[in-house]
């Protein structure tokens, strides 16, 4: 078959469905795989200039035109033989097929006639036989179609912003905002500023208050039903997630990872203060973290701090009263200094260097603006408004007490929340 039919057209139904057509080549030395020049796959010519079809995967094969040495002879035997069949020709193809194990080829009779001519010019829109003598350019039909003006318009959309106000300035994924009037960045102003003033991440301006002015607001907050007990909860609440985070997180604070579990010393004072940190504690331990308090005068209780003690005591972390037992602790992981309010002078020698011996960073929770005596600290948790601090005091992370509008208006101060989406924000020196 291989000398034979080399030169004739031929059309292969494979068994994955596809259609095949090209010009015999030959075959393999083997007799067990066609192969064929300028073929087509599915009416889609092929790149390579020859290929291979292996007689098993052949689950029909008709042949298309038979080679003709000239252009005279194809119109003198189609003249001639137009009402012939090529049966026997097919049929001797047949034949030696079955003869070189192409066993599942088969070959179909038909008339030698223009319907199959007719059938491909109506499918491939020209003759198969040009199609076949004539390589495919891809790179020249390629050029003739513009992808990127049919995709313009196909996905164009309307102008939502006027072509000649658009700016070519880059944003970041927090900045691509219309504006509809100009940011203030002064939201807040107080009748009586201190010394600081402190700025945002967003660069909104934080003035520091006096210490007349900030109790005249929590006393305003109080007889308005924000009770100093309440505020110790919003207060305490923000101080556990500032240590749950710097504690490491999600990824500290995983079942899998009981044998890091961290460990927390809260010093605690007889004020305000005091009172805070050890509803601090209560949060901590309740998300497992081991709390140890330390009362700096365990023989002063305000009414405060006695409230606090009395849910603390019913958690599973530990009480220390006796600077003697701050000997037998262990390097904590974390150290919240609630020791001193504005009106402390002084704290327990013993207290203050043990917090300086130990490696864990510090935290205090609404210092005094000069610091905590005899102690620097890394961070601070101030509320509401911040005082003028020092840099004893660390780093300053102001706390969203959820004070009415109307109490700071009472106060004298005009007030717009700094906060945005957050609770604790940090401030930097303007």
């Amino acid at each position: 078959m291989a000398n034979q039919y080399k030169g004739c057209c031929v059309s292969i139904d494979c068994n994955d469905g596809s259609v095949v057509q090209g010009e015999v080549n030959g075959m393999t030395d083997d007799n067990e795989t066609l192969i064929l020049k300028r073929a087509f796959k599915n009416g889609i010519p092929c790149t390579n200039p020859e290929i291979y079809i292996k007689n098993t995967t052949i689950k029909n094969l008709k042949i298309i035109k038979v080679q003709i040495e000239n252009e005279q002879d194809l119109s003198n035997q189609i003249s001639c033989d137009d009402k012939k069949s090529v049966s026997m020709l097919k049929q001797n193809s047949k034949q030696k097929n079955k003869s070189k194990n192409v066993s599942n080829s088969v070959v179909e009779q038909q008339p030698q006639n223009f319907n199959h001519k007719e059938r491909n010019d109506a499918c491939f829109g020209v003759s198969l036989d040009n199609i076949l003598k004539e390589d495919f350019d891809f790179e020249k039909n390629l050029a003739l179609f513009n992808k990127k003006a049919f995709y313009n318009k196909i996905h164009k959309k309307p102008d939502l912003v006027p072509h000649e106000k658009v700016s070519n300035n880059k944003y970041k994924h927090n900045e691509n905002v219309l504006h509809s009037t100009p940011v203030k960045f002064r939201q807040v102003t107080v009748p009586s500023p201190a010394v600081n003033e402190y700025i945002t991440d967003d660069g909104l301006v934080v003035p520091s208050i006096t210490s007349e002015l900030r109790w005249k607001l929590f006393n305003l907050v109080e007889e308005n039903g924000l009770t100093s007990g309440r505020q110790n909860e919003i207060i305490g609440r923000a101080a556990t997630e500032m240590v749950l985070q710097l504690l490491g997180g999600s990824h500290r604070f995983n079942p899998r990872n009981e044998h890091q579990w961290p460990r927390v010393v809260v010093l605690c004072g007889p004020n305000r203060s005091g009172a805070m940190g050890v509803n601090c504690a209560r949060q901590l331990s309740s998300y497992g973290v081991h709390t140890v308090v330390v009362l700096s005068e365990p023989g002063l209780y305000t009414p405060q701090l006695a409230n606090e003690m009395s849910l603390y005591q019913f958690t599973t972390g530990r009480l220390i009263t006796s600077a003697a037992e701050l000997h037998g602790l262990l390097d904590p992981d974390f150290v919240v200094v609630s020791l001193a309010d504005e009106q402390t002078d002084t704290v327990s020698h013993n207290i203050a260097n043990w917090a300086k011996s130990v490696r864990a960073p510090l935290m205090a929770i609404d210092p005094p603006s000069d610091g905590t005596p005899l102690v620097a600290v890394k961070y601070s948790l101030v509320p509401a408004l911040p005082l003028s601090y020092s840099e004893s005091n660390g780093k300053i992370y102001l706390c969203n007490m959820a004070i009415p509008t109307q109490v700071f208006h009472f106060a004298g101060i005009q007030y717009k929340s700094p906060f945005g989406s957050k609770s604790v924000i940090p401030l930097h020196i303007n």
